[in-house]
């Protein structure tokens, strides 16, 4: 990934936001000249002060030009403070605005293997890391290059100024520089070699602070007791960061005593070098007085831009993350391509010699896997957890890239398509889905209420069983889900929310339809009920039913039997079952845990 330097970076920030703010530009010229005008003016008013004192000007002339100066540095302190108050608060809008959406928008429309992997999730931490403050990352870049400027042309004029009277002076601020720059860039290379470290812990205690006041786990904690262990984990991590820190200050402290030391030097040159062009005739008080103001300025403004300096090269860090999460490329195409709307319904389906290993893993999930399925043909993929059913899901609904094969829909490879008209042709219910805390017509429709068809909503909470459940809501489907926008907002079991996920399947009704897990948390009456009604759901769609539930795929025209990423049996239930293999003796053990449940079930009701 490419690594963008300060004065990239600086553009990159500053051309978002003046498209933003066009008005910026007007500020920073504003604050710009005033921020260079009041040092010089300050010492102007005490030099003036001197040169009436010395030479004897008649009072009024001498209150004159004390007031107009006095009034020139009000002025320009006043349109110091305005510009400045409203550039920083554009700074915070733009940061909480364009760049924030920017990274949102990308998060939700990269390919999703983008996203769940650790390696990208560490990417990603660190790129909303750099948006998440306003003295780091991209907005430290915006207040600091600025200032870095008018402190670099402030310390040239001044330094003009003083050559001219004593070039040794000058000698002792530049190699004062050299050695801070030096020094520091020690620091900031220190700092950069600890980043990984420091958004690790970050992360690890962003989770504890999150999953210590999170509702779902308060039973728990409280009931076996883990606020002692939370405490203690997050003491630790505290520990840590306090001790990277004060390994990192300790390097910039170095920087700041080096120039303690050349103040010193500095100042005593200075008074002792000017005093002596007093004492030989050389220079008047006045010029003394002038001169000791500009080399005080000067110092000011080399230490300002050393430190605002610097303080770019930590924003360049944090703001290379962030274009870097940015810069991610999609494997899938999001352009042009087969013009799935006018493929044939319903579609067929075909895995040609796949197979998958997940990032960051070096295991084979899925290998050299092939099966077809017929347009409109019900399948049923089972098998133990862990044997791949998931992953072939997330292959068919283009969350990821095999690895090595490919994946035909409807006879056209699926890296042929346009993945955003691809979705369309998906209605899924994944096993591990949570409704957004919006109504509940709005999680059915994924859409804006303006937009929803209140018809079809009523029509698939009817077919997902869950209308009962809705009508005895005082404000029935425009019920929020949770409390989180909603004080009257409810709580749904975990069999209601695989209902709603059905409902909005449903609700979409799109030509291929996939449900994993879809019963996992349906009791097994409410189980038997649903899948009585899954043969209706699935006419006129090719269906893909993932479980690993034997007995809830005989609707299902044939089943496949996954074990360690394999196709190891192939058919219908009564086929797979005259077999004698893996899946009838599995199915067997099954069937026996049923069995077994439902006679202790009739002794506790003897």
């Amino acid at each position: 990934m490419v690594k963008y330097n300060i004065f990239q970076n600086s553009k990159y920030v500053y051309e978002a936001s003046f498209q933003k703010c066009p008005r910026l530009k007007g500020l920073l010229a504003i604050n710009f000249l005033s921020e260079l005008l009041l040092p010089f003016s300050a010492t102007l008013v005490t030099t003036v002060v001197v040169y009436a004192l010395t030479n004897q000007l008649p009072a009024g002339e001498y209150i004159w030009i004390v007031f107009g100066l006095s009034l020139f540095t009000f002025i320009l302190t006043g349109l110091e403070y305005w510009s400045y108050t409203t550039y920083t608060f554009e700074n915070i809008f733009t940061r909480n605005s364009t760049f924030m959406i920017r990274l949102t928008d990308h998060q939700l429309s990269t390919d999703y293997m983008n996203v769940e992997p650790k390696s990208r999730r560490d990417i990603i931490s660190k790129a909303f890391e750099a948006i998440g403050s306003n003295m780091y990352g991209v907005e430290l870049m915006m207040r600091s290059a600025p200032t870095a400027l008018y402190n670099f042309v402030g310390m040239l004029i001044y330094g003009v100024l003083i050559v001219i009277y004593s070039p040794v002076i000058v000698a002792i601020l530049f190699v004062m520089t050299v050695v801070n720059i030096f020094l520091t860039s020690r620091a900031n290379k220190y700092l950069a070699s600890q980043r990984d470290r420091i958004g690790k812990i970050w992360d690890e205690r962003y989770y504890l602070s999150q999953d210590a006041t999170n509702h779902k786990y308060g039973k728990d904690i409280r009931v076996y007791q883990m606020r002692n262990w939370f405490s203690r984990i997050f003491v630790a991590l505290t520990k840590e960061r306090t001790l990277i820190g004060k390994k990192v200050e300790k390097r910039f402290l170095f920087a700041s005593l080096s120039n303690t030391i050349f103040l010193f030097i500095r100042d005593l040159v200075a008074y002792v070098t000017l005093a002596i062009a007093v004492l030989n005739g050389s220079i008047d008080v006045t010029t003394f007085t002038f001169l000791i103001g500009i080399v005080t300025g000067f110092t000011v403004w080399l230490n300002g831009f050393v430190s605002h300096f610097n303080d770019l090269r930590k924003a360049n860090i944090a703001t290379n993350e962030y274009r870097e999460c940015l810069q991610t490329k999609n494997e899938f195409n999001h352009g042009e391509g087969v013009d799935t709307g006018k493929m044939s319904k319903p579609i067929s389906i075909e895995f040609k010699d796949v197979e998958f290993s997940y990032p960051d893993s070096d295991n084979m999930t899925l290998k050299n896997i092939s099966f077809k399925i017929a347009a409109g043909e019900k399948i049923a993929i089972v098998g133990d957890n862990g044997a791949g059913k998931t992953t072939i899901v997330k292959l068919l609904c283009g969350l990821y890239k095999p690895t090595k094969g490919d994946i035909l829909i409807d006879g056209v490879s699926i890296d042929k398509l346009n993945l955003e008209e691809y979705m369309r042709l998906l209605s899924v219910v994944f096993q591990d889905s949570e409704p957004l805390a919006f109504t509940i017509e709005q999680n059915i429709a994924c859409d804006v209420p303006e937009n929803i068809d209140h018809d079809r909503v009523q029509k698939s909470l009817e077919e997902a069983d869950l209308i009962k459940k809705v009508e005895s809501l005082p404000l029935k489907e425009k019920t929020y889900i949770t409390e989180e926008f909603n004080k009257d907002g409810v709580k749904l079991s975990g069999g209601e929310i695989q209902k709603l996920m059905l409902a909005r399947a449903l609700y979409k009704h799109a030509p291929i339809l996939i449900l994993d897990e879809p019963t996992a948390a349906l009791d097994p009456i409410s189980e038997e009920k649903m899948y009585l009604r899954y043969e209706d759901f699935l006419q006129g769609n090719t269906s893909v039913f993932i479980s690993h539930r034997l007995s809830s795929t005989k609707f299902c025209d044939r089943i496949l039997f996954i074990k360690d990423g394999k196709v190891i049996e192939e058919g219908s239930h009564y086929d797979l079952m005259a077999k004698e293999g893996e899946y009838r003796d599995l199915f067997q053990i099954q069937a026996k845990y049923y069995q077994e449940g439902k006679d202790h079930d009739t002794e506790n009701q003897s």
